[in-house]
């Protein structure tokens, strides 16, 4: 959709884009074809779109022979989106959910968690996230059965969630993201495929399974002691677990060869999935 398009699509309805919801629409219509493609949407499978906007995507998605759940948390654009995808919505190709994607706890919202439980496969997620709630939306995804994951970030949130950062230290979520899944950087974007055009560059993430990720309850219970681990990232890492009665986590890391003035942003994944066995 060009721009003039959008704009006029969005008066239409009395709309413009929010800042606050993050919302900075894709206009570049071969990349918008493309993205399913990159993706590997197949025909059938169970979608989750989070902020489609006007449905840009959505239109790819569907297109793409998905089925599609889609949350807006903008009550002008979801109104939009009923009315453009009212065909789709009947035929029930299409579900809308209007609201926060994001619940407490590391959830969804109750009606994304519902689609999620009763579809017969694992879904897949495709989405041009709103920058604002990159990091919070990742770290929901460990310990979840999915297909796989294409998501457009900001490029620094991207590069960071797919590795050690530039200083080599890794942060708590890019660890829970490597023991779950392959993580790579896809296509980066410059700001003009947007309107209204960010001030930062872009990238997608990509994120496939491993097939020895962490079950559900490891999953958590590693969350939880890299909470504590880096509630004060510059701390000693080992007096850090012993002072907050993780004490077998700093037994299990010194048995494994962590030094005592070892900083959380040093153990790599591996470490943390050796240390949890040894607990296990």
């Amino acid at each position: 959709m060009k721009v003039g398009d959008l704009r006029a699509l969005l008066e239409a309805h009395g709309l413009a884009p929010q800042g606050r919801f993050g919302q900075n629409f894709l206009i570049d219509p071969a990349l918008l074809t493309a993205i399913p493609q990159d993706a590997g949407v197949q025909v059938g499978e169970a979608v989750l779109e989070v902020g489609p906007g006007v449905g840009s995507l959505s239109r790819s998605l569907l297109d793409a022979g998905a089925r599609l759940c889609a949350v807006e948390i903008d009550h002008g654009l979801a109104a939009l989106l009923r009315q453009r995808f009212s065909a789709d919505l009947a035929e029930g190709n299409f579900q809308l959910v209007e609201g926060d994607a994001l619940a407490s706890q590391e959830r969804f919202h109750p009606e994304v968690e519902a689609w999620w439980a009763e579809q017969a496969a694992p879904p897949r997620l495709v989405a041009n996230l709103p920058y604002a709630i990159s990091g919070p939306f990742l770290a929901r995804l460990p310990g979840r059965p999915m297909l796989g994951a294409t998501l457009l970030l900001q490029r620094e949130v991207a590069q960071k969630a797919a590795g050690p950062g530039s200083q080599g230290e890794w942060s708590p979520l890019a660890i829970r993201l490597a023991l779950a899944f392959h993580t790579r950087l896809g296509r980066k974007l410059p700001p003009q495929v947007f309107w209204p055009r960010p001030s930062i560059q872009s990238a997608f993430l990509h994120l496939e399974p491993k097939a020895d990720a962490l079950v559900p309850e490891q999953e958590a219970r590693l969350a939880a002691v890299l909470k504590i681990a880096y509630a004060q990232r510059r701390k000693r890492v080992l007096g850090r677990l012993r002072a907050s009665q993780a004490g077998e986590w700093a037994d299990a890391l010194t048995e494994l060869g962590v030094e005592e003035g070892a900083r959380p942003g040093a153990l790599a994944p591996e470490i943390w999935r050796e240390a949890l066995k040894r607990l296990s």
